[in-house]
């Protein structure tokens, strides 16, 4: 239930400032007395809605006379409390919109202390004087998830007449964390949606992956919120954004969309203080083309700094470093001391690096700072040209077929890399994002919720991973296709396993390895051919693999019928 206390109040919009959020939307609501109470005392913005959503402004006049009532009621009630800034009718409202701009009109005759609009992400009415929305006539102002540059914003599709704010931005899914069970124990509810996703999951012999899928899953959409909201930040005709939620939402099957969980706690994927360093009043901006690179091509960031704070920036000092994993400061410098101004986006300058020192792949970090205490970071992927890819030996096979070579090859004991093109293999597309919202609500690709990555095994020992999908696995994984391995035995674990969305659970992979007919087999389900002088980190994929395989650690013990591997492989 909603809390009607303040200090229940006063904890949460406390984590929502904490995170740099300056705003609540209450999403079809208005909340107590006690919300509009500790948002007055913490500086927290409200926009209050009405219960409206959806078909509610299909003709019919006693309902219409109630929504007359309660808006009036709304606005002589809470409409003193100066967190009660803006107004809106309700979300997503569709059919009679002369009713929709009836009430807009009103609200701002007999109340003119607020901002009103009509409908959150639907038809604009004359009145509106702001606009929550997916899209306007110039194109979508949404932003759902990143990309792996930067050098982009929303800025022409939010240049109209009113002040736009993107409307449910983010909505990446994560999977759920079963240890949220125990959370239930002195409830009047129990998580038995979380029983069954378990149980599920145990059923198809993966429960002991479930808190790595979690965490997993998690990395990446925070990843995904980092891309979103700076996006939107960057966008300086944009009048800000909301997040669906910056919680999971219990309802509608089950959105585990927030980097909190349900009780506003800390699902620990990150900390509010890294959140803050890109969303918050001042925040430092860094335009960029790709996240990864050759070591022969030259990084160039134009950095810009997002600041609606409440003054202006005399003499900032604005530095850029590069650093290594360990912390290791490899280069560093200057832009131009300068003043900045307040209420908009401003470029400060460009600065490049060459890459050329970087002699072994590595994971890099641009850093922005200005002055002592305004700070972000971005993590680049550097990696040697690897001229020579897939390239057979007497003892390993490269093939794009399953063949009978490739079969006379494993049975004699000897090692086959299978690199089937992706439009040759049955299963599920790849993509790098993680799905949308929920799968039980929303039943479209992808119905997969990110990639745990073995990254402890040795076939990624030249290549640099963490256990979750960062930006240098986009080129790999938008050219992949998503291998079925339900079938295979329990003990086989993809080393690039796809996870499943929770109401489903499957075994998913993109590359795998097993012993097939006496042989040692790994399969990676990834297009080697397109464009392959553009794709640094796919080149860098094969060349790790390729030292794997032509090693002695490449050994596979698990052991899988041919007919598994003919049952994914088209003819």
């Amino acid at each position: 239930y909603a809390p009607v206390d303040d200090a229940e109040w006063e904890r949460i919009l406390q984590i929502m400032k904490d995170y740099g959020m300056n705003h609540m939307r209450l999403h079809s609501w208005c909340p107590p007395a006690a919300a509009f109470r500790m948002a007055d005392k913490l500086g927290i913005y409200f926009e209050v809605e009405m219960p409206m959503w959806g078909k509610d402004a299909e003709p019919d006049e006693a309902r219409y006379n109630f929504f007359r009532r309660e808006m009036r009621a709304i606005l002589k009630e809470y409409g003193n409390h100066p967190s009660f800034v803006l107004y809106c009718n309700g979300n997503e409202i569709t059919g009679n919109f002369d009713f929709i701009e009836e009430l807009t009109a009103t609200g701002r005759e007999v109340d003119s202390r607020h901002l009103f609009s009509g409908s959150t992400a639907r038809t604009r009415v004359k009145s509106d004087q702001y606009y929550v929305s997916q899209q306007t006539n110039k194109g979508p102002v949404k932003v759902y998830e990143g990309l792996p540059y930067t050098d982009w914003d929303r800025n022409k599709e939010s240049d109209v007449d009113v002040p736009v704010i993107s409307h449910e931005s983010g909505q990446r899914c994560i999977y759920p964390d079963f240890r949220e069970i125990e959370k239930y124990a002195d409830s009047p509810v129990e998580a038995r949606n979380f029983e069954v996703f378990r149980d599920m999951l145990e059923e198809n012999g993966m429960l002991d992956q479930a808190y790595d899928f979690f965490k997993a899953s998690g990395a990446l959409t925070v990843v995904e919120y980092k891309a979103v909201i700076e996006a939107l930040l960057r966008s300086s005709k944009s009048a800000g954004f909301q997040l669906l939620s910056i919680n999971d939402f219990p309802g509608q099957g089950y959105a585990p969309v927030g980097i909190l969980d349900p009780f506003w706690d800390s699902k620990g994927l990150v900390t509010a203080e890294k959140f803050r360093e890109s969303c918050a009043p001042t925040v430092a901006l860094l335009r960029y083309e790709k996240s990864s690179f050759f070591n022969n091509e030259v990084f160039t960031g134009k950095a810009e700094v997002y600041n609606f704070s409440n003054a202006a920036i005399k003499n900032a000092k604005i530095k850029w470093a590069l650093t290594d994993e360990s912390g290791k400061t490899l280069k560093k410098g200057n832009l131009k001391t300068q003043n900045i101004g307040n209420d908009d986006v401003f470029p400060v300058g460009e600065f490049s690096i060459l890459l050329n020192g970087v002699t072994s792949p590595q994971k890099l970090t641009v850093h922005l700072f200005v002055n002592d205490n305004i700070k972000n970071s971005w993590n680049i992927w550097v990696y040697p040209k690897n001229e020579k890819l897939m390239t057979s030996t007497d003892d390993v096979l490269y093939t794009s077929v399953y063949d009978a070579k490739a079969k006379q090859q494993l049975a004699q004991g000897k090692k086959v890399v299978l690199l089937p093109m992706p439009n040759k293999v049955k299963g599920r597309k790849s993509t790098f994002h993680n799905h949308f919202w929920n799968p039980i609500m929303f039943a479209w690709p992808p119905m997969t919720i990110g990639c745990l990555i073995h990254d402890k095994e040795p076939v990624f020992d030249n290549f640099i991973t963490s256990y979750h999908t960062d930006w240098q696995w986009w080129d790999i994984l938008e050219n992949a296709k998503v291998i079925e391995m339900q079938d295979t035995p329990k003990e086989l674990r993809p080393f690039l396993q796809v996870i499943d969305a929770y109401d489903s659970n499957k075994k998913l992979g993109i590359g795998f390895e097993a012993n097939v007919n006496g042989g040692k087999l790994l399969v990676l389900a990834v297009d080697t051919q397109k464009k392959m002088d553009e794709r640094p980190a796919t080149r860098q994929l094969l060349e790790s693999i390729d030292k794997y395989v032509k090693s002695d650690k490449f050994n596979p013990q698990v052991k899988v019928e041919e007919s598994f591997i003919q049952s994914f492989l088209m003819k």
